[in-house]
């Protein structure tokens, strides 16, 4: 793509995270019928098993706009994170209905891309942030984030608090969508190939290579890690855990220094917290390096989870290990998610 190109879309992008929720509703809507019009030509492009899944997020988020934020959820974190989601989905049809996409090398601040599968020469959606401090002469540590079940990617890197985190530590996030397949099996190369793209458009420090995972994410980093084991240099789980059919072939491959972060809510009535509680005394009794993060009061939603995050985040990026203490009793780990 020109340059001229790659540049209208990341100036459409910020706009539109800045529109009023009226002038935002009006491009979802407008967007989502001439997507809907053009489908089977997207098709062709994005593949026929997830091409309406983008049209149903547009319908979604229109919907979302001026809605009341959910539970406790923060009011003005809410609308700020429906826009940040909406220009992204906004974004992704866009360029699927140009047939013109964003490198990933150009994007500066959150973006939205499309990579080429090498399994099947599809284009597969992926969210990226990169920090305004970034210097292809400075390597960036970066992280693969998973999404949870039902989530898109846009929706995953969204909210502020997770892009802050990200400015703060000069960290790159790349978060595929991987077709929205659970546990991502049979899709594990769409994860190849958006970390890749990764490593081809910026400069990655080779020793702050880290897996991160939210929900579903939160158990398959442990499943998708062993499938590379030399590359990353630590893994996190948020609201997920390790399952016993998988802790054997864990401690197999990966190797020994790879360090662990394990953070869940107290109150998490999805992925009850004895799971990563038992997840970080197994591998703290396997004598992997491991940290353990409670949020008091933090339930399954990830904004719950904030100043647990933060730290783990914090803690990973310097290379702290903080060695579980309190948590007793011989782990039990599960034998499949919820």
């Amino acid at each position: 793509m020109r340059a001229p190109r790659a540049a209208a879309i990341a100036a459409a992008l910020a706009f539109l995270i800045a529109a009023s929720p009226d002038d935002l509703r009006s491009a979802l809507q407008s967007t989502a019928a001439s997507y809907y019009r053009h489908a089977g030509a997207v098709a062709s492009v994005a593949g026929a098993d997830t091409v309406m899944d983008y049209y149903d997020r547009l319908i979604d988020d229109a919907a979302s706009l001026g809605e009341r934020a959910p539970g406790r959820y923060p009011s003005g974190l809410w609308e700020s994170t429906v826009h940040a989601a909406s220009a992204l989905d906004l974004s992704l049809a866009t360029q699927l209905l140009q047939r013109s996409y964003q490198p990933m090398a150009e994007i500066r601040g959150l973006g939205e891309t499309l990579v080429r599968s090498s399994k099947d020469g599809t284009m597969q959606p992926v969210a990226v942030y990169v920090p305004t401090s970034y210097s292809a002469q400075r390597p960036a540590p970066l992280i693969l984030f998973l999404h949870g079940n039902q989530q898109a990617e846009s929706h995953l890197l969204a909210p502020q608090y997770l892009r802050d985190l990200a400015e703060r530590s000069g960290t790159i996030v790349v978060a595929p969508y991987a077709r929205g397949a659970y546990d991502f099996r049979g899709v594990e190369s769409d994860l190849d190939d958006a970390y890749e793209a990764a490593n081809r458009a910026f400069t990655i420090d080779p020793r702050k290579r880290y897996l991160a995972g939210y929900s579903m994410g939160g158990f398959s980093v442990f499943r998708i890690a062993p499938l590379h084991p030399a590359e990353w240099s630590a893994v996190m789980s948020i609201a997920g855990s390790l399952l016993q059919s998988r802790s054997g072939l864990l401690l197999s491959t990966m190797p020994q220094n790879v360090r662990y972060y394990i953070v869940t809510g107290s109150g998490d009535d999805n992925v009850p917290t004895l799971w990563p509680t038992e997840t970080a005394i197994f591998l703290r009794e396997t004598g992997r390096p491991v940290s353990f993060y409670a949020q008091r009061d933090g339930t399954h939603a990830l904004y719950t989870l904030q100043p647990a995050l933060s730290q783990a985040w914090n803690d990973m990026e310097r290379g702290v290990v903080r060695a579980p203490s309190g948590l007793t009793g011989a782990p039990n780990l599960p034998e499949a998610a919820p």
